[in-house]
């Protein structure tokens, strides 16, 4: 039932999508679709390097993004002595850097440069429900190739994260469905010129393939604040397919089944 569900909500969102290329743009209501390649690889123990290669459209047929990002990732062993906790508050700690070239309709070109600082802990939740909160800083710098200066933005984004198990009496997460959930939040400290976002609401439908490969569908809400005099604010119904190719195998002790769950939270 619920994949029908599913799949009637995408036959709706085409159908959609459709309609509105035959409309006079408005940016104030869009439909976006994003496509990503995502890859980690691990380094010494405890450390990893991960990023993606992304390509996002919008209709009304506004802007093509083009993206690049990476991060070095640190999973935090350790915890203060004083908290006298059996394992750490703070699951990882980390850092990287982005790009992104927005190739524009009817206006110059874009670019922006980022930089991001984060952590990610696990909350108290349901048994069987992993909460992973990811609480990171951007430093955003925006160039228009029009002659103009740099703009630069700070930001602070907060996304809860989720995995919910789909009929797990008929398999372990070596492989199988499962419902990939996540909200995020944004605070503005400093508005950039574009994509100044303020929440986005995330459910979807992720397949593990095996220990290598895993893909997921999002149909995702987005709220977005701009700065231009046009339009102050959008909503966003986007569709995401993201395709993960995970780390190489290393000899590690077996893992749980609470373990493999949290594996599959981005």
């Amino acid at each position: 039932m619920r994949q029908n569900h599913f799949i009637l909500y995408f036959l709706l969102f085409i159908s959609y999508n459709s309609h509105s290329q035959e409309q006079v743009e408005d940016i104030k209501v869009n439909n976006q679709f994003w496509l990503d390649y995502n890859l980690e690889y691990p380094l010494e123990e405890f450390k990893s390097i991960s990023g993606f290669i992304g390509y996002r459209t919008i209709s009304p047929k506004i802007f093509d993004n083009l993206l690049l990002v990476s991060a070095y990732n640190i999973e935090n062993k350790k915890s203060l002595k004083f908290l006298k906790l059996k394992k750490p508050f703070i699951n990882s700690y980390h850092f990287g850097g982005r790009i992104n070239y927005i190739a524009n309709k009817n206006i110059k070109d874009n670019f922006e440069f980022r930089l991001m600082q984060g952590i990610k802990f696990y909350i108290p939740s349901i048994d069987a429900i992993p909460l992973m909160s990811y609480v990171r800083f951007e430093e955003r710098f925006q160039k228009t190739f029009d002659g103009s200066d740099w703009g630069v933005g700070f930001r602070f984004r907060y996304r809860l994260s989720t995995v919910i198990k789909w009929k797990n009496h008929l398999f372990d997460f070596n492989k199988g469905l499962y419902i990939p959930l996540n909200v995020e939040f944004f605070v503005n400290l400093k508005k950039a010129d574009r994509f100044n976002d303020v929440i986005r609401i995330s459910p979807g439908i992720g397949y593990k393939l095996n220990d290598d490969w895993k893909f997921e569908l999002y149909v995702s809400y987005h709220n977005t604040r701009n700065t231009d005099k046009e339009s102050k604010t959008s909503n966003d119904f986007v569709l995401r397919l993201r395709i993960f190719k995970l780390k190489f195998k290393t000899m590690t002790l077996p893992k749980t089944e609470d373990e493999k769950l949290r594996d599959l939270i981005e």
